[in-house]
């Protein structure tokens, strides 16, 4: 509308002078009703008369309102007065509901005048907003303006939940397949909403559904992963999740292995094994005959490895015939189709051995097979277990007995210690079951006795032997001709030596071989060898030979019994020294003795233990009284020629010039010299050499 006004007074009561100049300075008069604001407005003049126009501030334009998270953007048009004035600022506030309710200034980018026609509120609290804009120019503010939509404030992710269906079992398992997971978002209640689900399946392309509830099957035996996350209407992504969804559909394979047979060690914990997939519980029971009785169930799990095993107490099942059941369920509840095996329940003890027999001793012979034998329960195993004090290691053997019963065995007793040996058997049948023990003993005594034997170098018709050997033990001797016949005699020791004389009078001349043996109380054979051989000789001894010789002296006329000289007296063979000199020593001594006998002088001799007979020297080696040779200064001596079988006289110191001695004949002519033996004379092997003269027949002297 216009108003003029004319004449108008400025005070009450005073009236203005038509000469003073009006000057008036923007008046303004607010007035106003409804939703419009107005400004009155006075030009300066020096007239009298002055005139002003009314103008008003249209309302504010209804704002736009976008969000990012809790940073809400405002936007609006540009306001003006109704002459085309634009406005200089504006004021933004918010409102919680679309309607009523309490105006909030906004704060940060819109705070106070914002003189833009945008600005941007940030960490605005969460919840629906509505926003108004209110134009202002200078002191004068117009009507607010319609409020905007309602627009989140949203810095909260969504949540998200995956469920599976069918539901898992409690270790997690589903034992179909497909099974359906779904996804459900909510972005809480002051939150923008959800916007979409985003999922995949086991690492597969990711998968976007513009809702708040998603839905997928999974399909396949197997462990598999669902991904997913929600995202809310402002754009915020919630937190990238994961669910595992098990699927096993195959029942579990499974074994079952049980021993042949329960015997009465076992009975009350009978070990059951077998596989199948690991983890799988097993559910065992074992039942007897027609299932007459039947075991609580034993539930083993298997292992990592799929292994398992259990223990059954069937004392309570009857003999014969035991059958185990079993099934396996995995931890998808797939169970197995159930398995059987079978046993023989046999606790029936089997009697002991009877008639155990072992020999006396053991001993060189048998240590090696010992026989042993007995009887027990039909096709049973009998075990044999021998030892003796200070055996480390028992010997054990385990024959079979016979459909009859009958059983025998033969035991290597080398590593069992001489002395007594104990025997324990017992029989064990086809269920395992173990009798009682059955004990036997003997003597192991592995030791042969000790044996020597010392017989004769020579020998005629008998011969003596001795020896010896352990105290009690009988001694065989054998004595064997070159020609391989033998004689043997027997003979029991005094204490541990023996003696005895064998006939050898059928067996030939020659070398004989003497062995003896002994056989101890346990049955050890010792053989012995006597050293060398011995020569047996049933042949008497012959003198083959006398002879006289010069010992020394040169001078040839003189041709007499001189110191040194020698008579020699050969034998067809060894003789018996100990026959000649009971105690004859390497040479033994004395004197030699001529006795003038004529033409066929004597020779004697005097040795002491000695026995050698006399000699004729034939010839006249002395006139007179005897001479002894060897009586005083330098003896006579014996000795014995090995080699040529012979005595040997030499003569001692010379008789002449001693007291009653004869004279020694000189440029005596050789003759021929005899011998006459004592009694007693034999060879080596006993023959007699007899005592009837030998008569020379080479010619020999005492000349050089």
């Amino acid at each position: 509308m216009s108003l003029a006004v004319r004449n108008a007074s400025l005070f009450v009561g005073r009236r203005p002078s038509r000469r003073f100049t009006w000057i008036i300075t923007a008046v303004l008069l607010l007035l106003g009703s409804g939703t419009a604001a107005y400004a009155f407005w006075a030009s300066t003049t020096s007239s009298n008369n002055a005139a002003a126009a009314a103008d008003a501030l249209t309302p504010g334009s209804k704002p736009a309102v976008s969000a990012n998270g809790a940073a809400l953007s405002v936007t609006w048009a540009s306001g003006s007065t109704v002459n085309g004035r634009a406005a200089t600022g504006y004021t933004v506030a918010r409102y919680s509901s679309a309607t009523g309710g309490t105006a909030i200034p906004a704060t940060g980018g819109c705070a106070d005048t914002v003189t833009t026609l945008t600005c941007t509120e940030q960490n605005v609290p969460g919840g629906t907003w509505y926003y108004t804009v209110t134009p202002a120019i200078a002191l004068w503010t117009g009507a607010e303006s319609p409020r905007s939509n309602g627009i989140s404030s949203d810095a909260t992710p969504p949540s998200a939940a995956a469920t599976v269906s069918p539901t898992p079992n409690a270790a997690g398992w589903n034992n179909s397949s497909p099974v359906t997971v779904t996804v459900t978002a909510d972005d809480g209640t002051n939150g923008s909403g959800v916007a979409s689900i985003t999922y995949g399946v086991d690492g597969g392309a990711q998968q976007t559904v513009s809702a708040a509830v998603a839905t997928m099957p999974v399909t396949g035996d197997g462990t598999h992963t669902v991904s997913y996350f929600a995202t809310d209407q402002v754009g915020n992504p919630g937190s990238a999740q994961s669910l595992t969804v098990r699927i096993d559909t195959q029942a579990p394979v499974l074994t079952l292995s049980a021993p042949p047979y329960v015997n009465a060690a076992t009975v009350a914990g009978v070990t059951i094994t077998g596989t199948s997939e690991a983890n799988a519980k097993i559910t065992l029971t074992a039942a007897d005959a027609g299932s007459a009785h039947t075991t609580p169930a034993a539930t083993p799990t298997a292992d990592s490895s799929g292994n398992w095993s259990a223990t059954l107490n069937l004392g309570s099942l009857n003999e014969g015939t035991v059958t185990y059941t079993a099934t396996a369920t995995d931890a998808a509840g797939n169970t197995s189709a159930a398995k059987t095996a079978t046993s023989t329940k046999d606790t029936n003890v089997p009697g002991p051995a009877a008639g155990v027999r072992v020999p006396a001793y053991v001993n060189t012979g048998n240590v090696g097979a010992v026989p042993v034998s007995g009887s027990a329960e039909a096709n049973a195993t009998v075990t044999v277990s021998a030892t003796s004090p200070g055996t480390a290691t028992p010997v054990t053997v385990a024959p079979t007995a016979n459909a009859s019963g009958g059983w025998s065995a033969s035991m290597n007793l080398g590593t069992v210690k001489d002395g007594p040996v104990a025997y324990t058997v017992t029989v064990t049948d086809a269920a395992g079951n173990t009798s009682t023990a059955v004990t036997a003993s003997d003597t192991k005594d592995t030791v042969a006795p000790a044996l020597t034997i010392t017989a004769p170098l020579y020998a005629s018709g008998s011969s003596k032997v001795n020896g010896t050997v352990e105290s009690g033990t009988v001694v065989t001797v054998t004595v064997r001709d070159s020609a391989f016949k033998s004689v043997t005699a027997q003979v029991t020791p005094t204490g541990t030596s023996w003696s005895t004389t064998v006939d050898i009078s059928s067996l030939a001349d020659g070398a004989l071989t003497y062995t003896a043996s002994a056989t101890d109380g346990a049955g050890n054979t010792t053989t012995a060898t006597a050293s060398g051989t011995t020569a047996k000789d049933t042949a008497p001894p012959t003198v083959t030979g006398i002879k006289l010789a010069n010992g020394g002296s040169t001078n040839t006329n003189k041709a007499s019994a001189d110191p040194g000289d020698t008579v020699t007296i050969t034998f067809s063979e060894k003789m018996d020294q100990t026959k000649v000199c009971s105690t004859w020593t390497t040479t033994p001594s004395g004197t030699a003795t001529i006795t003038d006998k004529g033409s066929n002088d004597s020779l004697a001799f005097s040795f002491s233990g000695c026995s050698i007979g006399t000699v004729t020297l034939g010839g006249d080696y002395l006139t007179g009284n005897p001479a002894t040779f060897g009586a005083n200064g330098t003896t006579s001596t014996l000795t014995w020629d090995g080699t040529n079988n012979a005595l040997i006289i030499t003569f001692g110191n010379a008789p002449n010039g001693s007291s009653g001695a004869g004279t020694l004949n000189v440029g005596v002519v050789p003759g021929k010299p005899g011998y006459t033996p004592p009694t007693g004379f034999t060879d080596m092997a006993g023959n007699p050499l007899g005592t009837a003269p030998f008569a020379s027949l080479t010619a020999s002297g005492f000349a050089p």
